[in-house]
């Protein structure tokens, strides 16, 4: 089990769902702490040991594409909490897989999530918040763009790196962007999660904004559509059986999607701008957090 910054409750829910389906497995977990250089070392350094495994499990977008690029032995990898696997060149397509990888998609797709969130609240100006370093948010990027042009919006493009030193001059610099739009639509982004109270400093409170990832809600993120982390972890568990009980190859097994009817509407109640949605045009069910 290869985690990206710490276990999560998509991890727990992987362990418990997994158990329950009949499967008594041991576990070896490694943090990669956010740090690709340091879990690519740690795949050269054992790969005879993984070897021995039956199964590699990983969360999140860098750590699945750094596994699968480092797993020449073709041991059977379930990722989880992954937004675009095909985008990024983790699958072949959501269907057939193949690369010895399937997993758990953890978001809607960009256009999907646009055509939700007008539903509840129209609107003309965009801005797209992303960490330009981590290519499922440039990827995420790149369909939003297309999507949001399409539909006649008008797309600002708002980079933040918050690891970088310069953080704080970029956050000042981005104020009078995000004021200036309509909606702020916050990527799949692990660095914005990471460093904790970043996008409470970034969202205005009057201004709606949509996480593609519903951890960005503890965050200060008005609205995201989706599903719990710990129902992500229960899905990759249920792909994880029928390769570890049935002998199927993950090549064989479709990504486990959310379909748009499927998923759940959360609302962040303490933000001032979800007084703005109109929740009535909702046929999603609805989360009050």
């Amino acid at each position: 089990m290869i985690t990206w910054r710490g276990q999560t409750q998509a991890e727990f829910g992987f362990i418990q769902r997994l158990k329950e389906l009949g499967v008594d497995a041991d576990y070896e977990v490694f943090d990669a702490a956010r740090d690709q250089n340091r879990l690519a070392g740690f795949l050269r350094e054992n790969r005879d040991r993984l070897k021995t495994k039956d199964l590699i499990y990983t969360f999140g977008t860098t750590a699945t594409k750094t596994v699968k690029n480092l797993n020449p032995d073709q041991i059977p990898h379930v990722f989880n909490i992954v937004a675009n696997p095909v985008g990024v060149g983790i699958a072949a397509s959501h269907v057939s897989p193949v690369h010895g990888v399937t997993g758990a998609k953890m978001a809607l797709s960009p256009e999907v999530n646009i055509q939700l969130l007008e539903q509840l609240y129209p609107f003309n100006r965009i801005a797209i918040l992303f960490d330009p370093r981590e290519d499922n948010a440039v990827s995420e990027v790149d369909k939003l763009t297309a999507v949001c042009e399409a539909l006649g919006k008008e797309v600002l493009l708002l980079r933040l790196s918050p690891d970088a030193k310069t953080s704080q001059l970029q956050i000042e610099a981005l104020e009078q962007q995000v004021k200036s739009a309509d909606v702020i639509y916050v990527t799949a982004t692990s660095s914005f999660i990471a460093n904790s109270g970043l996008l409470k400093q970034i969202l205005p409170p009057d201004v709606v904004s949509i996480g593609s990832s519903t951890a960005s809600l503890s965050e200060g993120v008005t609205v995201a559509f989706g599903t719990e982390y710990w129902e992500r972890g229960e899905a990759a568990a249920e792909l994880a059986a029928k390769i570890l009980l049935d002998g199927m190859s993950p090549n064989d097994l479709p990504i486990n999607e959310i379909s748009a009817e499927e998923a759940t509407l959360y609302v962040n109640t303490s933000h001032k701008a979800a007084s703005k949605l109109n929740l009535d045009k909702t046929r999603n069910p609805v989360v009050m957090k």
